[in-house]
């Protein structure tokens, strides 16, 4: 075999050097990059999420965003892109936002009972913000606000048009009940009709005595007090409105209306009406909604009061009482 001749080494041809070099900053790329394009770490689809944070039963609104986040994010993921938050008890507690925290401390069993309270499209979430996965669309309300007069607190009535649109968990109602006492045929055909231009089906009924809710039902219920409380279902509800966390209750004729530390704050005799949950999820079969007066002008009231929710828009508030010819009120939050 012949002997290699001395001399200077042979160099590669050029274009194998290009080839090398070029690899050689692929690599690079994707090292700087964190393989961003590689299958397992590319970007999933993304969810639009409004996020509301709100203090004193939505009555003061401090934050309103759009927030998107990859699909499968949880509620807890959506607050953090819209504030800065704290957390306890394994992350799934709230104990602050902006600096704005929790005054009860459960292992000392002291403080004010003061907390941050989490909504889904106006219903009360029955998991942790952590646990809870944003859909599309959600309205993902963060409360600050009281708890003495009662732990829980009912559907928001500010959320209407967005609950029946939305629902809970990605449950959608197919259909809104819209049952009416004997002598408000027409304030419900009113009321379906809005519910209809916001998109919901709708089926006005005749409220029966014995009627109470189903599981998976969304029930409107329309009527002057005085032929409601034929329901059994509505007299216990008014009768145990603390343990229900009812902030305006009918009792001897009048209307009651609750402060935030559970105090009666202001009663009304006459030409009132109420918006309001009697529990804390519509569809989870033992919550109803009402548009309820003491009278006839109360019920107009509470009608046009939801036709301005329904077409206008409102704070995430619990509960709307309006009495005819002035401006609703929010309740517990705007009670003097």
């Amino acid at each position: 075999m012949a002997a290699l001749k001395e001399g200077k080494p042979r160099r590669r041809p050029e274009w194998l050097e290009a080839a090398a070099l070029s690899l050689a900053a692929l690599v690079a790329f994707f090292l700087v990059r964190g393989c961003a394009f590689m299958p397992w770490n590319r970007s999933g689809p993304e969810t639009e999420v409004r996020v509301t944070v709100t203090r004193d039963f939505g009555t003061v609104v401090l934050k309103d965003e759009l927030v998107r986040l990859e699909r499968g994010g949880s509620a807890m993921d959506a607050l953090r892109e819209a504030a800065e938050v704290e957390t306890a008890y394994g992350g799934g507690f709230i104990q602050g936002v902006d600096g704005l925290r929790s005054r009860y401390d459960s292992a000392l069993g002291g403080g004010e009972k003061v907390d941050w309270f989490f909504y889904v499209n106006g219903h009360l979430a029955d998991v942790g913000a952590d646990s809870y996965e944003a859909r599309e669309g959600d309205w993902l309300v963060f409360d600050y606000h009281r708890w003495d007069y009662s732990a829980f607190t009912p559907f928001l009535a500010g959320c209407l048009a967005q609950a029946f649109r939305r629902g809970y968990g990605g449950a959608v109602p197919a259909k809104v009940a819209v049952l009416h006492a004997p002598g408000a045929a027409g304030q419900a055909e009113e009321v379906a009709g809005l519910l209809r231009a916001n998109g919901s089906a709708c089926e006005t009924l005749l409220l029966e005595d014995g009627w109470t809710p189903r599981d998976g039902e969304y029930a409107v219920l329309v009527g002057t007090w005085k032929e409601m409380a034929n329901n059994a279902y509505l007299r216990e509800a008014q009768s145990n409105a603390s343990r229900l966390g009812l902030f305006a209750y009918v009792e001897g004729g009048a209307m009651r209306l609750v402060g935030p530390g559970g105090e009666v704050a202001k009663t009304l005799g006459e030409n009132a009406g109420v918006l309001e949950a009697t529990g804390p999820r519509l569809g989870d079969g033992r919550s109803a909604f009402l548009v309820c007066g003491l009278d006839e002008m109360g019920l107009d009231a509470a009608v046009e009061a939801l036709r301005r929710v329904l077409t206008e828009g409102c704070r995430p508030v619990t509960v709307l009482v309006a009495v005819a010819g002035g401006e609703p009120l929010a309740v517990p939050g705007e009670v003097k």
